[in-house]
């Protein structure tokens, strides 16, 4: 099963999951994975920080500088060592859990970024994904992750927490509520 959480830039979207990830514990659901966190620069313009879900580790991700050779989307650079982190995060997954992969973007359609690590899990049966992603992309993450189609939530909808927590919970089947 696939989820996407999906909404605007400042959307809410790393928020609304961190938010729920102390009630989603204490109802006895396991996740792994990692958030997004942004972070100002010295300037006061946003960068981001992996905050890794199991064990609290905070480490740069994006970051507005970078050497050359690193992977960049838009006017960020994918910090490697942290990269490497993201992806292992991923590869280890725990099919009994779920994992939550915030942000997949435009770099990930390419094929760069988390891409390689989500292609290798999110396929495998019985593995349960919980996605963050733009609104810009979804048509495209959609067609990319293909049949079965994802379940998508806008964290617009006044009912997002309701239908994120049922979908996680397994009480509305996957083709319920999609957009």
């Amino acid at each position: 099963m696939i989820i996407i959480l999906s909404g605007p830039v400042h959307g809410g979207k790393t928020t609304l999951v961190q938010k729920s990830l102390s009630r989603w514990a204490s109802h006895g659901l396991g996740f792994g994975g990692f958030l997004s966190i942004a972070v100002p620069d010295g300037s006061g313009a946003l960068e981001y920080d992996l905050l890794g879900l199991k064990d609290g580790l905070r480490l740069p991700l994006l970051r507005r500088t970078g050497e050359p050779e690193w992977e960049r989307v838009g006017p960020f650079s994918f910090v490697p060592r942290t990269l490497e982190v993201a992806r292992s995060l991923i590869r280890t997954a725990d099919p009994a859990e779920v994992l939550i992969v915030d942000e997949v973007g435009p770099l990930e359609l390419a094929g760069g970024g988390f891409w390689p690590a989500l292609r290798e899990v999110v396929f495998k049966p019985g593995m349960k994904a919980l996605l963050v992603a733009r609104e810009e992309i979804l048509e495209d993450l959609s067609r990319l992750l293909g049949a079965p189609m994802p379940l998508i939530i806008d964290v617009c909808d006044p009912n997002a927490q309701r239908l994120l927590d049922q979908s996680l919970f397994g009480l509305t089947k996957t083709h319920d509520h999609q957009d």
